[in-house]
């Protein structure tokens, strides 16, 4: 891994952004409903919406993204060994340029008991196939996330974000990234911005 010479950046958009560069994707890149493995996108850009309990998981390797999106209330979700042997079947895993990505889970939430187990189950799979990543935690947000291998940048948006909170933060973006989620891991391998 020592020879990675990019870096992915992760960026705080306001949802209006979001949707003008969504926009230009298309819908044939959107991870919809009902969020199984069946929905995962394997292409140069992906997005998907409407992320409070679900676990969004997604490894590029700067050129295409994986984008999985795993509802944890989903019964077709239970069996993780499946969800992990089809990310192990989609990807080569030696490609010495894997970086990944996870966002999602609602801590102690009683309609979601599932949703911690769901996020963790992903981060011991990115520690098992030793692919680094940054991750994204909780949180009261629903959030949107979009990937574009061409600027090799991920988007994050919700209601949160808008032009005057990315002013008040421009200058310590982390912060900003530490009041949308309960915990958050930034990999050596990504940027951070607003």
């Amino acid at each position: 891994m020592d020879n990675i010479s990019f870096k992915s950046n992760i960026r705080l958009a306001t949802p209006e952004e979001f949707k003008r560069i969504t926009g230009c994707i298309g819908k044939k890149y959107s991870v919809n409903y009902p969020w199984t493995i069946k929905q995962s996108l394997l292409s140069e850009s992906a997005y998907t919406t409407d992320i409070l309990d679900c676990t969004v998981c997604g490894i590029t390797d700067g050129q295409k993204v994986l984008l999985n999106h795993i509802c944890p209330t989903i019964s077709d979700n239970n069996n993780f060994q499946r969800i992990a042997d089809f990310i192990k079947n989609k990807i080569n895993m030696k490609n010495e340029y894997l970086q990944g990505f996870i966002l999602g889970s609602k801590q102690n939430s009683k309609s979601s008991p599932n949703s911690t187990a769901l996020f963790d189950n992903f981060v011991n799979l990115m520690n098992e196939l030793k692919i680094p990543f940054s991750k994204f935690k909780g949180g009261n947000y629903v959030n949107i996330v979009a990937y574009s291998s061409t600027r090799d940048e991920w988007l994050i948006s919700n209601q949160l974000i808008n032009e005057d909170a990315k002013k008040n933060y421009k200058n310590n973006p982390i912060e900003m990234f530490k009041k949308i989620f309960d915990e958050i891991s930034i990999s050596k391998l990504d940027d951070i911005s607003l």
